[in-house]
């Protein structure tokens, strides 16, 4: 089974799934070894935060679509030519920040597939992959709502019912939700554990996947136990000075 029918299948079934994360790395020779990782379901590429656009991403997409590695691109916000334009050029999936209402979700799907289900235009070399055909095309596009305020918490019950189908996954903005609860930076404050548990404990009763960002393994095990079945795992900038502090630990004696 492919990569992208696998994590459908995942995230149908609400398996473990773990994904990275690209913010400032623009190198497509990375994804290579990246993609070396059998157990990276996904890497996301952040437009939100950092410095990719629907120009420079296209290298970087293509190479995913080579390497046979879904791709979730995180968008600036809800519009449709934001997620129509990225689709086009190769992505596989948004992921849709500060998510709030019904009408962000339904311009998100417009942008993301064709009629009947969304309005998306039919163009773009890196739409459909090869030998896909049209009607499989919506199987495998894959839509992550992040929810990031108390006021999308209050509505994801009516988010999941209404376009619970298009829905991968719900994720988690834990330091966006922080500012936003009112304990800005501080992730594992009590408002901010309650905010959490309320969002898994939602798409537990709609049998819906959701995750988190995790800066480490630590948060990862904590929030997997809360009930996270989607690791968002850190960011290029993480990995490197991670790798760059633990070289630098283990000369510093010499």
């Amino acid at each position: 089974m492919d990569k992208y029918n696998l994590l459908k299948q995942k995230f149908d079934n609400n398996e473990k799934i773990v994904g990275a994360t690209l913010t400032i790395l623009n190198s497509s020779i990375i994804l290579e070894k990246m993609a070396d990782r059998e157990d990276l379901d996904f890497i996301v590429f952040d437009a939100e935060h950092g410095i990719y656009d629907a120009q420079n991403l296209v290298p970087m997409l293509h190479t995913m679509r080579l390497l046979g590695l879904p791709s979730i691109v995180r968008v600036q916000d809800a519009e449709y030519y934001l997620t129509a334009k990225l689709i086009d050029m190769g992505a596989d999936g948004i992921m849709l920040p500060r998510t709030e209402s019904l009408s962000q979700l339904r311009t998100a799907v417009d942008g993301l597939l064709f009629a009947p289900d969304g309005r998306k235009g039919m163009g773009g070399y890196g739409q459909m992959r090869k030998g896909e055909k049209f009607e499989d095309f919506k199987k495998t596009r894959f839509l992550l709502p992040q929810i990031e305020s108390p006021e999308g918490i209050k509505n994801l019950p009516k988010m999941l019912e209404q376009y619970g189908e298009y829905i991968s996954a719900i994720i988690i903005g834990p330091y966006d939700m922080s500012v936003m609860i009112g304990t800005p930076t501080d992730i594992r404050s009590e408002p901010m554990i309650k905010a959490i548990q309320q969002v898994f404990d939602i798409c537990k009763k709609y049998k819906k996947s959701c995750g988190i960002f995790c800066d480490n393994e630590v948060l990862a095990e904590k929030y997997s136990s809360m009930g996270a079945n989607v690791l968002w795992m850190g960011t290029d900038k993480d990995y490197y000075l991670r790798g760059l502090n633990s070289f630098l630990d283990g000369v510093k004696n010499l």
